[in-house]
């Protein structure tokens, strides 16, 4: 949570201290943080409708542990630690509270419908922060093509970035619990592409 309020409120500063000394438009400093600060909230707005729509309007079989697509290969987890995820994944944001099922520690490993869960709520945060990657761009369509290198450029990139860095973390869950836990019991969950 951290880094998250210390990026937002870096990228905030930051947006309002270029606007300040590089004030190409005339804005008063009031105009600034009104700009700033609608920018910040608009892009969290967002971000929330994309996940609501991702969780709730599309159907379960989607996200199960069997769909090819979230299958964990060789290749992936050792992407995965060449980036160095296991020192870095317990420091990003897990919001898992919005669907009462937190996955910041695994509660119930020796249960199968517990980690058949497990896995299907890594898989919705997944195509969440998929769909805030992208759909934070939306914010660009508010503001007027003069400000876009002031605001809307600043806060999506940040989103961005952040969203990827949960994205990842994410990505990595399925990988950490081959690692973790016994293959043999988790190759009955999710089946390793070669």
């Amino acid at each position: 949570m951290i880094l998250y309020i210390a990026s937002i409120a870096g990228a905030n500063v930051f947006m309002i201290l270029l606007s300040i000394f590089h004030n190409v438009y005339n804005l008063q400093i009031w105009q600034i943080l009104v700009a700033s600060l609608c920018g910040t909230v608009g892009v969290i707005a967002i971000d929330g409708v994309f996940a609501t729509i991702v969780r709730h309007c599309l159907p379960n079989k989607w996200f199960d542990h069997t769909v090819k697509m979230h299958l964990v290969g060789k290749k992936e987890c050792s992407f995965y630690e060449l980036l160095g995820i296991k020192h870095w994944k317990d420091n990003v944001l897990e919001l898992g509270m919005f669907t009462s099922f937190s996955k910041k520690t695994i509660s119930q490993p020796d249960s199968k419908e517990y980690m058949e869960r497990f896995i299907m709520e890594c898989n919705y945060g997944n195509w969440v922060h998929i769909a805030c990657i992208l759909s934070g761009w939306l914010l660009c369509l508010f503001y007027p093509a003069k400000l876009f290198l002031y605001f809307p450029l600043t806060i999506c990139v940040v989103n961005s970035i952040l969203s990827i860095l949960s994205l990842l973390g994410k990505l990595s869950a399925v990988t950490t619990l081959l690692y973790v836990f016994d293959f043999n019991f988790l190759s009955s969950l999710c089946f390793t592409a070669p």
